[in-house]
This record gives structure tokens, sequence and C-alpha cells, in this order.
């Protein structure tokens, strides 16, 4: 039943988009995927349920605000002429960011173990990398192949 549920989520990303709809709404059904698939995957109890969800949230939540502020970084500086000064606080603004993210995940990984067990930890940050693969191949699916280097590795792979 979960396959059938996210078929048609994953159908929906081929559709032409409504010109009134936002992103928003695209947004909502990837995360809503994404966590159908991490709850297929988890096979958590009641009680663990109840402990992990919020958790989740609270991570996912705290992780886009670095990867917004990730983007706009590299927004800002996509054509390059910032001074040099400019461009090395950049850099270490970007590591800085970076580095941000690994100790979320860290003071997380804590937080989630208290809720699941390490094996469970272990599926979920599988399962994240599985869906993100999941998503990347039907975009590309959507794409038709197009803008897709055939000759380089995917960057999961290395």
């Amino acid at each position: 039943m979960l396959l059938f549920a996210l078929s048609f989520t994953f159908h929906g990303f081929g559709q032409a988009p409504n010109p009134t709809e936002g992103g928003g709404d695209k947004r909502e059904r990837i995360q809503a995927a994404k966590v159908a698939f991490i709850a297929s995957r988890l096979n958590l109890n009641t009680s663990q349920a109840q402990q992990f969800w919020p958790v989740f949230n609270e991570f996912e939540a705290a992780k886009k605000k670095i990867k917004k502020q990730m983007k706009q970084l590299r927004i800002d500086n996509i054509m390059m002429d910032g001074s040099d000064d400019q461009l090395k606080t950049d850099i270490k603004k970007f590591f800085s960011l970076r580095q941000e993210e690994l100790d979320l995940e860290k003071s997380y990984s804590d937080k989630f173990l208290k809720a699941i067990s390490p094996k469970q930890l272990v599926d979920y940050y599988r399962c994240e990398k599985e869906f993100t693969r999941i998503l990347l191949k039907k975009l590309k699916e959507r794409r038709g192949g197009r803008n897709w280097d055939k000759d380089k590795k995917d960057p999961e792979d290395e």
C-alpha cells in the first residue's frame, strides 16, 4: 500500500506544474513522501513513533535553515565579482555552515537515540540517502536525461 501511495507521489513530479500553484505544494508532497518512506522502513512502535517524529521535525527544520543559508551564500557569489577578501570570508562562512550542519547531525543523533535503537538510527540514515537517490532518479527521468553528464559519477557513490 505504501508503494502504491509513493508511486502516486513520485508520479506527480512528472506532471506539468500548475501556474497557480507555488513551489510549496511540491515541497510538501516531497516531504510527505519522505516521511512515508522513512516510516515504512523504520518499523517504529507506538512509543518510538511518539518520540521520534517530533525530534525528526525539529531536525528537518534546523537542517533546512542551514541549507537555506548555504544556498544563499552560493547564489550571492555566483558571479565571483567580489574582492579576494570578500571571497575568503565567504569561503570561511561556507565551511562554518558545513560544520554547523555536522554539529547539528551529531547533537540530533543523541536525541534520536533516546527514541529509537542504534540499528534504527543507521536505517534512518540509509533511508535518507536512498530517498534522495530515488528523488534524483525521478527528476532525471522527468527531465529526460537532460543536463546530466553521463561520464560523471553520482556524487553519492563517491
